[in-house]
């Protein structure tokens, strides 16, 4: 991509002041915390967001783990809302764990509940605080978790480090930069402090019961379908710049639908989709998901659909997905949890921020985004407009290019 003059200088600016900001954290890191040079007993690895946020933290929770053997691992983390189980449900009795402290933003709000959760933290005689970047983590919010760590009597720390400074040129960096996906960064993030990781690894606990329920649900809708192209859809995202219009998603699975009944010959092969029938399964949940799987239901038969919306748990949708070929879907924690899994996905992006970051990890997927370079992105129309740049034919053509190489592997 050629980029005019005028947006290096400020790309450079940019850069610079990253950097600067950067330089600062490091300095107070140094200053207010020793070098690790033992094994630490304690740990503590401090990381907000949401579901697809965690997801993709799950490789360096494995790492770390790796790296400290004998160390008591407490994640910190505000992911999920108050009264669901969120990550508390996908991390509960992971071996790299040892203990899940979740807080909502209503309890930090208590003076009372800061405290003791401050007194219980400082009980823990924390060797070494992780800072594990969310994606609001600017130079303010990195810089006051500084001084957290401190105040619970952490001895080492490391990990605070800015990414992005997006409330200068934003709308350059989002018209010309590029990340590196969020599992890519925070590995790289771990590798600088002595922590490598050959590769990212996803694991969860998934119980007997949750396998049986799926096992349950699938069979009763579609019967044996091993033969069967499963395309798993996901029609939800937060906020209206992340939903691709459930007409779309429709008009996408009436496609597969009536050429696999035609046999279609990307669609033939000896031992996948042999049975020419393709099967669609719906995630989801809310309102709004529940509301987007019924129009997509008209577009093809029912005996052709199982709708998962608000049926399955996250621990039950990653092994709902594990049947399914591959996943078309919005930006949203279900693309992270197939991906987790070991699914290709189809991953339609609006373009608000910039690109890369939340992209699914790994090199078997397919990604379809349109940039506008007149567009002002302050705006949600600019990304929404954006997303409906996207076409049913575009993403067809994504989806037959998937197929293929599920076959040729």
């Amino acid at each position: 991509m050629n980029i005019p003059f005028s947006k290096k200088i400020q790309l450079w600016v940019v850069f610079r002041v990253i950097g600067f900001q950067n330089a600062i954290l490091t300095f107070f890191n140094k200053l207010l915390f020793k070098k690790l040079k033992e094994q630490p007993k304690s740990i503590v690895i401090f990381k907000v967001g949401n579901i697809g946020d965690v997801i993709c933290a799950i490789p360096s929770f494995i790492a770390i783990r790796k790296a400290f053997t004998g160390a008591k691992i407490t994640l910190l983390t505000s992911s999920g809302k108050k009264g669901t189980l969120g990550a508390r449900e996908l991390l509960d009795g992971v071996w790299y764990l040892d203990e899940l402290k979740v807080y909502y933003a209503e309890d930090i709000a208590d003076i009372e509940y800061r405290k003791n959760l401050l007194k219980e933290l400082k009980e823990k005689k924390v060797d070494l605080f992780i800072q594990i970047p969310d994606d609001w983590a600017n130079f303010k919010i990195l810089f006051r978790n500084l001084f957290f760590a401190k105040l619970i009597g952490a001895k080492s720390a490391f990990g605070f480090k800015v990414r992005t400074i997006l409330n200068l040129f934003k709308k350059t960096q989002i018209d010309y930069l590029f990340e590196k996906t969020e599992v890519e960064f925070l590995l790289d993030l771990l590798r600088t402090n002595g922590i490598h990781s050959d590769k990212a690894e996803f694991i969860f606990n998934v119980t007997s019961e949750a396998e049986q329920n799926v096992k349950n649900l699938f069979k009763e809708k579609f019967g044996d379908a091993n033969d069967n192209l499963i395309i798993g859809i996901c029609p939800g995202g937060k906020g209206r710049e992340k939903r691709w219009m459930p007409e779309r998603f429709g008009a996408v699975a009436q496609y597969f639908e009536k050429n696999a009944k035609n046999d279609l010959s990307f669609l033939a092969t000896k031992n996948k989709f042999s049975s020419h029938q393709a099967k669609f399964v719906i995630f989801g949940a809310g309102d709004y998901d529940a509301s987007a799987s019924e129009i997509i239901k008209k577009y093809i038969s029912d005996n052709n659909v199982l709708n998962a919306v608000n049926k399955l748990s996250l621990i039950e949708s990653l092994t709902m997905l594990k049947k399914c070929s591959f996943l078309l879907t919005n930006d949203t924690g279900t693309m992270h949890l197939a991906v987790a899994v070991g699914k290709p996905v189809v991953a339609l992006f609006s373009v608000r921020n910039i690109l890369g970051k939340w992209f699914p990890y790994g090199k078997q997927h397919k990604v379809l985004f349109h940039r506008f370079l007149d567009c002002d992105y302050k705006k949600e129309e600019c990304a929404i407009k954006s997303l409906e740049a996207i076409s049913v034919e575009e993403v067809i053509n994504k989806c037959e290019e998937l197929i293929k190489e599920i076959k040729r592997n």
